[in-house]
């Protein structure tokens, strides 16, 4: 039912074989326990007749799978696919167009948020799969036929929900969708740069300036670690010990103990760098620490102007028959608030751009979306 590539020459001759197909479905399997990004462990593809299961601890060269997933002419299926794209980056794929996601599908079809690949393939197709081995470990070898049964499963379901998708999506909405598959290959490359990593702590638009300030130097170099070390963000220190050290900004090692949010074991490990960050954010200038918020004379506050912006939103899905969690997500609400008043306007340069005025978006809700004086149209 399916082949085991585990070396360069297969799975170039793979995609050649498949490469005049109109519909791939990927996906892969990986691992994302501790670390920053995820460890890939396998990538199965499957054009409708021949199912492929890729074994990237052996392979090389991924230039043959790289300019399949960019063919024009080949729609690629994946459901819910970010943390695939994640996945496909760390081994070099950071474009895969065009993209068809089916929970998305589900999901601008008015079927409900989220929806599992599971329940997704049960509702079109009536089959029940077997998800006993969703916790298995794809780093580890050999796998078992079970375990690569179970992967191969996930494509083998996955290609046949094309055609009935596109049964139930009118052509706009089907074209609407692959403008989304553009948009998730954007959003992975328009990462925030160090200094801003603190606006996207929960509950910091809360903090004084001071305190905004040392969360700044703290958010920045818990990225950065992270990044350099790739652990995961909660493993260094957690959000809530974050705002609790620009908070109480502690002087001494000994001070950062008394943080019940941050485990003794992380004290030892980071005291030192966490009480020098901490000063050298004390010292900060006042007129260089963050404000809470810009141009306050016309901003009606955090939780209004969030209520405003999702009547906005919702205003926009009754209009347009587009439904509102495909058009909008709170992290996007929150980055096109951050991004209007929690920046200054020379800051406001050096961020990306919302995804409320990229794309389809900008088209869509430009009748709909407050936008500030301060902001040039």
């Amino acid at each position: 039912m399916y082949s085991l590539i585990t070396d360069n020459n297969a799975l170039a001759s793979y995609c050649q074989q498949v490469a005049a197909n109109s519909v791939l479905a990927l996906d892969t399997e990986f691992i994302r326990q501790s670390t920053l990004y995820p460890k890939l462990g396998l990538i199965q593809l499957f054009d409708g007749s021949s199912l492929a299961l890729v074994d990237p601890l052996t392979i090389t060269d991924w230039q043959p799978l790289q300019q399949l997933l960019l063919r024009p002419d080949c729609i690629k299926m994946l459901h819910s696919c970010t943390e695939d794209l994640e996945a496909f980056a760390t081994i070099g794929i950071k474009d895969i167009t065009p993209l068809f996601d089916t929970q998305l599908a589900a999901e601008l079809l008015g079927w409900g948020s989220s929806m599992g690949y599971a329940r997704l393939v049960e509702q079109l197709s009536a089959q029940v799969l077997d998800k006993s081995e969703s916790r298995t470990d794809w780093l580890a070898r050999p796998l078992s036929a079970t375990q690569l049964q179970y992967a191969a499963n996930d494509v083998y379901y996955l290609h046949p929900l094309y055609n009935k998708l596109c049964a139930e999506l009118s052509p706009a909405q089907h074209s609407l969708l692959l403008r989304e598959g553009e948009q998730l290959n954007k959003r992975k490359l328009q990462q925030l740069p160090l200094q801003y990593r603190f606006l996207e702590i929960k509950n910091s638009w809360q903090l004084s300036p001071r305190e905004l300030a040392v969360l700044r130097e703290l958010a920045a170099w818990r990225q950065q670690y992270a990044m350099d070390k790739d652990i995961a963000l909660g493993l260094i220190v957690k959000d809530a010990a974050m705002l609790e050290l620009a908070k109480r900004r502690p002087a001494t090692a000994e001070s950062l103990m008394n943080i019940p949010a941050i485990p003794a074991r992380e004290v030892r490990r980071h005291a030192k760098t966490l009480v020098d960050i901490i000063a050298a954010a004390k010292d900060v200038p006042q007129q260089l620490c963050p404000q809470r918020f810009y141009h306050t004379d016309s901003f009606s506050g955090h939780k209004e102007t969030s209520e405003q912006l999702s009547q906005a939103i919702k205003q926009a899905a009754a209009a347009l028959a587009i439904p509102a969690e495909f058009i909008s997500v709170k992290r996007q609400l929150n980055e096109y608030l951050n991004w209007c008043w929690r920046v200054s306007d020379q800051d406001r340069a050096l961020l990306p751009l919302p995804e409320y005025l990229q794309g389809w978006r900008a088209e869509l809700l430009r009748p709909f979306l407050p936008r500030p004086a301060h902001i040039d149209s």
